[in-house]
């Protein structure tokens, strides 16, 4: 049968290459229909039915390259389809289709589509958990979604390198201005392999990605309403980052409880010899709520009355806007105005927290 796969899809390339480079995959449907029916078996190796899937890349690099990224994305879609139709009428056998939804992905983010991609990729990886029986499968997808730098066999390393060097950057910033010791190796290390923070690990790559794409958009494009509400909504997300990061070398947190973000900060605090006690916390509670914006504007300028170091004026600008955002959808232009500072400051306190709470 593959003699016959390879002979259908040889003629399907010859068409697109020695023809007007159009997406041949319609016309040719029915019989690759037909050739997928033959080609999918019950208990099939995963390696023969990504073999299937690897037919289409030929056409889709090409796509690529042309960044004709609507038909690039059919071809997977196409593929996909195939497999689903086997599947309905084999509905005890199951396909891996973890090769088409890395491309899916791939495709969709190429084209600066970075939730669908992300959905795509790891919707790739559970094929993968399911397909290998492991959790932290070394594949493509898992390698994306971690940041592994270090893995050589990726279709998207370049991808991945061109961010990891951005973290690397935000790293060398906080170490250059905070006295940190934390390089890129040792924070893949001991946060990026943490098995036990797979989620906050997955989330805080998205942030990675979408918060280099927000600071490469025009700052006269962002002077709204609307962009005040997604800046706070991704500085956010890095508070919760940081926040479960804490917790979970906190002693004091218990399965099915949460304890309060005051409480990891004066836990961080207290381990790393700080000065962030329950009359600092009141203190800022206090001026947040009274006004937010003077207050985010006070710590940045090193204006506030709390005569704090900069770590710890990074971990109050971590609580204000883990606070407020929590609480209130409202537009408060300090936001977008300040997000690389802002998003600096954040990302310095979660580096601080994996530099002194977890081991080398």
């Amino acid at each position: 049968m593959s003699s016959e796969l390879d002979t259908l899809f040889g003629n399907l390339n010859a068409c697109y290459f020695l023809g007007k480079q159009k997406t041949t995959f319609r016309p040719f449907y029915s019989k690759l229909e037909e050739a997928a029916n033959k080609y999918f078996q019950p208990n099939q190796s995963h390696a023969d039915q990504d073999a299937f899937f690897n037919r289409f890349t030929r056409i889709w690099l090409d796509l690529i390259r042309k960044c004709r990224y609507f038909e690039a994305t059919n071809v997977w879609n196409i593929a996909l389809n195939l497999a689903f139709q086997w599947e309905q009428k084999n509905q005890s056998n199951t396909i891996h289709k973890g090769t088409p939804y890395y491309f899916l992905g791939v495709t969709a983010i190429l084209n600066n589509e970075l939730e669908h991609g992300f959905l795509f990729i790891h919707q790739a990886l559970e094929e993968d958990k399911k397909a290998l029986k492991n959790e932290s499968p070394h594949t493509p997808a898992y390698s994306f979604v971690t940041l592994d730098y270090a893995k050589q066999e990726q279709f998207f390393r370049p991808k991945v390198e061109e961010i990891s060097s951005y973290l690397s950057k935000r790293i060398d910033k906080y170490a250059k201005s905070r006295n940190g010791t934390l390089t890129i190796d040792q924070f893949k290390t001991k946060f990026l392999e943490c098995t036990a923070l797979s989620e906050e690990v997955f989330l805080f790559v998205f942030i990675l990605f979408k918060l280099k794409l927000m600071l490469e958009i025009d700052d006269r494009l962002k002077q709204n309403v609307f962009s005040s509400l997604i800046h706070a909504r991704l500085l956010f997300d890095i508070c919760l980052v940081l926040e479960k990061a804490i917790e979970h070398k906190n002693p004091n947190s218990k399965p099915g409880s949460k304890l309060f973000f005051p409480a990891e900060i004066k836990f961080l605090s207290q381990k790393a010899s700080l000065s962030i006690k329950d009359s600092v916390i009141k203190q800022l509670s206090s001026d947040f709520d009274t006004d937010f914006a003077k207050t985010i504007d006070d710590i940045l300028g090193s204006k506030h009355p709390l005569k704090l170091s900069d770590i710890e004026n990074d971990l109050a600008i971590a609580y204000g806007i883990r606070n407020f955002v929590a609480h209130r959808v409202e537009d408060q232009p300090v936001l977008y105005k300040n997000l690389e500072e802002l998003s600096q400051r954040l990302l310095n306190a979660l580096f601080f927290a994996i530099e002194r709470l977890y081991d080398p």
